[in-house]
Order: structure tokens, then C-alpha cells, then sequence
């Protein structure tokens, strides 16, 4: 049995290859969302916030031989605890993360902290496409007033922005990734002069972002990845698949 940990698109793509080559699948997921992205698969998915007793137990449970790190470049508690599991069982660990873009990066910040501290000296609108787990980070900034957050629209997500005392004008629910075009009549309708994004590569719409920022003028600011000594890390999908084959 496989566990892939996953989430994503990339983690959706990489079931589908497994199944055809017959492998049985355990999928985990944080979210109701990412079990949405696998449901129609002929596997097993467990939604749940597990920590490394959880994954243990887990992998017991379904007598795991082998696990699949295919998470968000940034969920890294998740990574390192099915780093320490194949570690304890003994089994082999493979990791997939997207390549990262090639762009000159002027505002760029490996710590949140620094980037907040930075957007709080600037002038102008800013939209943050960080995603909701963050965002109560935000609310004591003085100019919160020209903040713009474009997150998933669920429930979980909206409500994480409202309580951080973000008002429903500030709150954009899209589901991307988003091409240029669109990005380009975001910028331009909320009169964006900042973008922050992360480093989620070509698969979650950060090129389009940048090539919008670009166009616009817009000055793009990176909340840079984590640095995380992963084993036996892919870039390529299929290169992945031939390894655990």
C-alpha cells in the first residue's frame, strides 16, 4: 500500500499514474477540498490534520510499504513527519515538488515576519494570493485598509479572513489558478500597486501572476520556500513514477 500524501493537483495527477500501474492507494489530505481533487479514484482518502502519531498509526493501519510526499512546497510539518515515518517503518520515501520559476526576485522574504514588516512601509493597494492559513498575521497592520486577499471560496477560508477583521470588499473567493488576462483585470479593477505570492511554481498560476505584475507595472512580492532536506526529491512527475516503479 502506497500513502500519498497529498492535496494538490500535482498529488491528483500522481494518483491517477499509480493506479495505472495498479498500485493500491491511502491518500491524505488537510482539507475537504483536496479529498474533492481524488474523490472520483478508486482509493482510499483520510481528510485529516495528522501529526506523526496519526501518520503512524495510519500506515499500521494500512500496512503502508511505501510513501509519496506530494504536499505544498510550504507544508513543511507534514513533510518532516513523513520524513521521521518512513524513517520508523523502515520503508522507502519519495518527494515530488514543483521546480521553481525564474524571475528576478526584488522583494523577497524567506520569513513571513519580514514580509509583513515590508508591506507595511509601502504605498498603495496590495493583494495577497498567500492563501487563508496565515492571514490572521495581518490584521494589525496599519495600512490593512488596502489590503486585497484572493483565497479559495469555501467557508473555511472566508470566515479565517473575517475573523482576522477583514471586511467582505477585501475578500476575493476565486478558485485558479487564473491566465494573465484574468490577472491583469484583477490588478486593474482594485488598483493593485503589490502582489505577494509564494513560490508554488507553474502548476499554481505563478507565472501568471508575475507576467500580469509585469505588464501592469505591479511590483511582485515572494514569500520565498522553505529550505527542507528532503530524500529521493523529483521535479518531473513521470521520473517520480519510474522511481517507485
Amino acid at each position: 500500500m502506497i500513502l500519498l500524501a497529498g492535496g494538490t493537483k500535482d498529488s491528483r495527477i500522481i494518483a491517477e499514474k499509480l493506479l495505472i500501474d495498479k498500485h493500491k492507494i491511502i491518500v491524505t489530505t488537510a482539507t475537504e477540498y483536496g479529498g474533492q481533487l481524488i474523490s472520483h479514484l478508486d482509493l482510499e482518502v483520510r481528510v485529516a490534520k495528522l501529526d506523526l502519531e496519526g501518520l503512524e498509526n495510519l500506515a499500521n493501519e494500512m500496512d503502508v510499504s511505501c510513501i509519496v510526499d506530494a504536499t505544498h512546497p510550504y507544508a513543511i510539518e507534514i513533510s518532516n513527519n513523513l520524513l521521521k515515518l518512513s524513517t520508523i517503518l523502515g520503508v522507502p520515501y519519495y518527494r515530488y515538488e514543483r521546480s521553481m520559476l525564474e524571475y528576478k526576485k526584488e522583494n523577497s522574504f524567506y520569513s513571513l515576519e519580514k514580509l509583513i514588516n515590508f508591506l507595511e512601509g509601502v504605498r498603495g493597494n496590495i493583494l495577497l494570493t498567500l492563501g487563508s492559513n496565515n492571514i490572521h498575521l495581518f490584521k494589525d497592520l496599519k495600512n490593512k485598509k488596502s489590503i486585497y486577499i484572493r483565497v479559495l471560496p469555501t467557508e473555511y477560508a472566508i470566515k479565517k479572513c473575517e475573523d482576522a477583521g477583514f471586511r467582505p470588499s477585501q475578500i476575493l473567493g476565486l478558485q485558479g489558478p487564473f491566465n494573465t488576462t484574468f490577472n491583469e483585470a484583477i490588478y486593474g479593477n482594485y488598483d493593485i500597486k503589490y502582489v505577494v505570492t509564494k513560490e508554488s511554481g507553474a502548476t499554481g498560476g505563478e507565472l501568471e501572476k508575475v507576467e500580469a505584475a509585469s505588464n501592469l507595472g505591479v511590483k511582485v512580492v515572494v514569500l520565498k520556500r522553505p529550505v527542507v532536506q528532503y530524500r529521493n526529491l523529483y521535479n518531473e512527475i513521470d521520473d517520480l513514477i519510474g522511481a517507485i516503479k
